[in-house]
């Protein structure tokens, strides 16, 4: 047998050629252990960003934006910069800075993340600004745009939805819903379906959901105006609203300076965004400032009221207590000052209703019409064999509703999952 490698002096090849073998694969190895440390290195550099990047407003979207930035520990020093020309995330390149402020959330107690927000104000209407945020630490985000609304009578469209959760229909549904290329889009609760503490890789698909979806085609991530739904609160001892429901007030907490609040676009349309008694009762603090808002914008002209419980239900029965106790207390107040349109959420179907005031159908343009029932993402509940008394349309079928809104007046359109359309309505 012959030994390639070398002799040793007493002619036996044997030993130095292991040997010299044993030092090659030796040196081997280590090179493909550095090759691979280099790899890994630069992919987690590469990859480094904030666990989440999503928007909310808590002034007025003609000039103002929150963003809000989810990092996976108490990091200090999370920064926004942004321009109104893309810079493909290069922060030099960026001529505008603003630091986002921490605040302090129970979701810490969950795994530690943090959540920071910087509201940016004095930004021009009607324009598309480009930005990234993070910190040195874990690294910043992709650049993301968002554009202010354009104010004034201009029109402008926004998606209307809820009962989501994270999987079943939600991911063809936010596809649909952001070709649409809405301005932002209303959540009336049950959003990811986790009211607990320890629920965070549920709603991080969830955010991983909206920010992978709620894209336009021109690359605009779509804003968040969310009410809370019964999903969103645990059953606790403690009284405190950030204990009963941690992630609802966590992530969506600063829209007002209560969990219901009022949101203004342009000078045509205004929201209230209430709670079916979740967190607040709907009688005494709500519905005295409900009435008292609404008096304010009583000349504004078109006023929509987003929540969950609906007044008017399409699968749940008609003497549903909540239900029941919706139209007593806030029923007289919608009449009072003319709400056009309330969005409605919880049963899981499709349902539009007549115009309705005092708990009567009225004229078409004389009493409110009541949108609904979420089933933005969960499969759909049954309807009645018979369209009941107050209702114009009654479907089994998930969805969401586009609305169009302008000067001379509203499109409200449901659509599918495959971008079909399942009812339209105009006013006047």
């Amino acid at each position: 047998m012959r030994y390639y490698g070398l002799h040793s002096r007493d002619g036996n090849p044997a030993v130095p050629f292991l040997k010299g073998l044993q030092l090659m694969i030796a040196t081997r190895l280590l090179f493909l252990l550095c090759i691979s440390a280099i790899g890994v290195s630069a992919a987690t550099t590469a990859s480094a960003e904030p666990l989440h990047v999503y928007l909310t407003y808590s002034g007025a979207p003609e000039t103002s934006i929150d963003i809000n930035v989810i990092e996976p520990d108490n990091v200090q020093g999370v920064e926004i910069y942004y321009d109104t020309a893309p810079h493909g995330g290069d922060t030099k390149a960026y001529p505008n800075k603003a630091d986002a402020e921490y605040h302090q959330t129970l979701l810490e107690k969950a795994d530690g993340r943090t959540i920071h927000v910087a509201a940016l104000t004095g930004l021009k209407p009607g324009v598309t600004y480009y930005f990234v945020a993070g910190e040195e630490k874990h690294g910043f985000s992709k650049e993301r745009a968002f554009r202010t609304l354009p104010g004034g009578t201009a029109p402008f469209r926004f998606v209307d939805g809820g009962d989501m959760g994270v999987d079943g229909h939600v991911v063809p549904l936010l596809t649909i819903a952001a070709k649409q290329n809405p301005d932002f889009a209303v959540i009336g609760g049950d959003i990811a379906y986790e009211d607990k503490l320890i629920g965070f890789k549920i709603w991080d698909q969830w955010l991983s959901n909206w920010e992978d979806h709620m894209v336009t085609a021109d690359g605009r991530t779509i804003p968040l105006v969310v009410t809370i739904g019964n999903h969103e609160v645990q059953d606790t001892a403690d009284p405190g609203l950030e204990a009963q429901s941690p992630w609802y007030v966590g992530l969506f907490g600063r829209q007002g300076p209560k969990i219901y609040h009022e949101f203004r676009v342009g000078e045509n349309a205004v929201w209230f965004l209430l709670d079916t008694g979740h967190l607040v009762p709907y009688q005494g603090e709500q519905s005295e400032w409900l009435a008292r808002r609404l008096d304010t914008n009583k000349n504004m002209k078109y006023k929509f009221a987003s929540y969950h419980v609906p007044l008017y239900p399409a699968h749940r029965p008609y003497d549903l207590d909540e239900s029941q106790l919706g139209r007593a207390t806030w029923g007289p107040i919608f009449d009072r000052y003319g709400l056009t349109a309330a969005f409605e959420h919880h049963d899981h179907v499709l349902k539009r209703t007549k115009p309705l005031k005092g708990g009567k159908v009225v004229g078409k343009g004389q009493g409110t019409i009541y949108f609904g029932d979420g089933c933005f993402g969960k499969g759909a509940r049954t309807v009645d064999p018979a369209v009941r008394w107050y209702n114009d349309v009654e479907k089994a079928i998930p969805h969401f509703w586009l609305v169009d809104v302008a000067n001379e007046g509203l499109r409200f359109k449901a659509m599918d999952e495959k971008g079909g359309t399942v009812d339209e309505f105009a006013l006047p």
